[in-house]
């Protein structure tokens, strides 16, 4: 069974399935900002840049909430090309602000929230030392009506039967769009590589999650990632 048929059967969207749906309805040379954390991680994965396209991300350890203000300038710089800002939902929680910007100057950027309800990276770095999840957890507003109040088109999709009509409604928008999409919690960045102390951590979160009482999310990341 191929991966989108597996996300289909299952109506859920994980981030890196809609970092794939976004690479096929975007333009040739569309201009891809990414958070970093998981989405500049789907977007240098998934997004196929072609010669023409380019992806642009801090990579630096800590930065948060690049992804919208890159964008934004992007757009200034190439108001001709199309730009899309992949964003976190924590790093555009952070830039709320930044919004309004958008829609004051109405600058027609395509924003992409990741919204897994959690800073999914800081995550997964806490359970790969060993650790259980600690202040991880997010209590977001639906980033999709929060546009549409402030000015700006907005959309919330839940189901991946939902995600290929759209992408393609969004990023077919004359202005100014934001498209939250509420993706898979607990899917992990594997890295194409194995080392033995991620390995070993993993191990110890999963064995403390069971000890206390969670192991329910042990099982259903299994469940999301093999």
């Amino acid at each position: 069974m191929s991966a989108a048929l597996t996300y289909l059967v299952s109506d859920t969207v994980p981030g890196s399935y809609l970092t794939s749906v976004i690479d096929r309805h975007a333009d040739d040379d569309a201009l891809i900002a990414g958070d970093d954390g998981t989405p500049v991680v789907w977007a240098h994965r998934f997004v196929n840049t072609n010669g023409k396209r380019r992806v642009f991300g801090s990579l630096l350890h800590g930065t948060m909430a690049t992804a919208l203000p890159s964008a934004m300038g992007l757009k200034k710089a190439a108001p001709d090309r199309q730009v899309i800002a992949l964003c976190g939902d924590g790093g555009l929680a952070m830039l709320f602000g930044e919004l309004l910007t958008v829609v004051q100057e109405n600058i027609p950027v395509k924003i992409a929230v990741y919204d897994n309800g959690k800073l999914g990276f800081v995550e997964i770095e806490q359970k790969s030392e060993g650790m259980l999840d600690t202040f991880t957890k997010l209590k977001n507003p639906d980033f999709g009506r929060v546009a549409d109040a402030i000015g700006l088109w907005g959309k919330t999709v839940r189901k991946a039967s939902e995600l290929e009509s759209s992408v393609s409604e969004w990023l077919a928008q004359p202005g100014p769009a934001l498209l939250n999409v509420i993706v898979n919690p607990l899917e992990l960045v594997k890295p194409p590589f194995i080392e033995a102390k991620p390995v070993v951590g993993m191990a110890l979160y999963s064995t403390r999650a069971f000890l206390n009482g969670r192991g329910a999310d042990v099982l259903e990341m299994l469940r999301e990632n093999f």
